[in-house]
């Protein structure tokens, strides 16, 4: 296993990766401030952060410069908060290095000055079981789904690490392709929305729910997508997982899927992006290295 690397020589070698690298670091360094009269949260997703060697493009021990340098950007805009959409970690070789990994990627957030949000995703379960993993983050999160309302808006977090019989995710006991939202969690989830009244409502998972026949995809989202076009109020649902990111639009609800943290080396490989939202609920995603702009109108 190779020795980390300071956070002086990645930017002193990210520095020297090649000529395209002055375009994101330049960008996610600029002084971008969020218009007045918008709300607006920091989202990134699929950090995978590890000491190993990349695989299948994921440089996995760049993930947590990477992470300094998104929050050095949510920082500069003052965000009340930031959500990561899971997969925080990637897998160890044993349990206490992979505590090592948590606690390396929590001291990273710890950084952040407004409030932190983590989504559960399949690979943070690889040596945990939830409650395992929870304890780990405890004060960022106590349940694996919940919601909260901020800036006049609702907020949910969903967990899919369910099988299809309903059994929760837990080291050795789920293959990734087998993902689900339990009838429980659907249950709570029509209960709060309607709660939520007429506040405009972003979901946030790790899974896809955009397409349930995709290897990516929440293998009952039709039946969440259900009760998210019965409560009326959903703006958005943001999720990861699929790293090569992608969005669609299906009865009336946006579906971001964010572009990975982990792919590609260096800087110049980063993403993650600042969605805000306007008084008529129209959303802006600023994104930031290989997260594309977008106008969700």
């Amino acid at each position: 296993m190779k020795s980390k690397i300071s956070r002086r020589q990645f930017l002193k070698q990210s520095a020297f990766a090649g000529v395209g690298l002055s375009l994101a670091p330049k960008r996610a360094l600029q002084n971008y401030i969020v218009e007045p009269g918008v709300f607006s949260f920091g989202i990134v997703a699929d950090l995978h952060y590890a000491e190993k060697d990349m695989r299948i493009n994921r440089y996995y021990r760049h993930s947590d410069e990477k992470l300094h340098r998104c929050i050095e950007t949510f920082n500069r805009n003052k965000l009340p908060f930031a959500i990561t959409v899971g997969d925080l970690i990637d897998k160890a070789p044993d349990k206490p290095t992979e505590i090592e990994y948590v606690g390396t990627i929590r001291r990273v957030f710890s950084e952040l000055r407004g409030d932190k949000h983590f989504v559960l995703g399949n690979h943070d379960l690889a040596r945990f079981s939830k409650e395992e993993f929870i304890a780990r983050c405890r004060g960022v999160i106590d349940k694996s789904y919940y919601s909260f309302d901020a800036g006049g808006y609702h907020f949910v977090i969903l967990d899919a690490n369910f099988r299809q019989d309903g059994e929760p995710y837990q080291e050795g006991n789920f293959t990734w392709r087998d993902t689900s939202i339990p009838k429980h969690q659907q249950s709570w989830l029509r209960k709060d929305l309607k709660k939520a009244g007429k506040k405009g409502v972003f979901v946030f998972v790790h899974q896809n729910l955009h397409d349930e026949n995709s290897r990516y995809g929440v293998k009952n989202a039709d039946e969440v997508r259900n009760i998210l076009k019965e409560a009326g109020n959903v703006l958005a649902v943001i999720q990861g997982h699929h790293h090569e990111g992608g969005y669609t639009r299906i009865n009336g609800i946006h579906y971001l899927t964010l572009k990975a943290l982990v792919d590609g080396p260096w800087l110049e490989n980063n993403a993650y992006g600042i969605l805000s939202v306007d008084s008529r609920n129209r959303i802006r995603v600023r994104g930031f290295g290989k997260q594309e702009d977008l106008i969700l109108g």
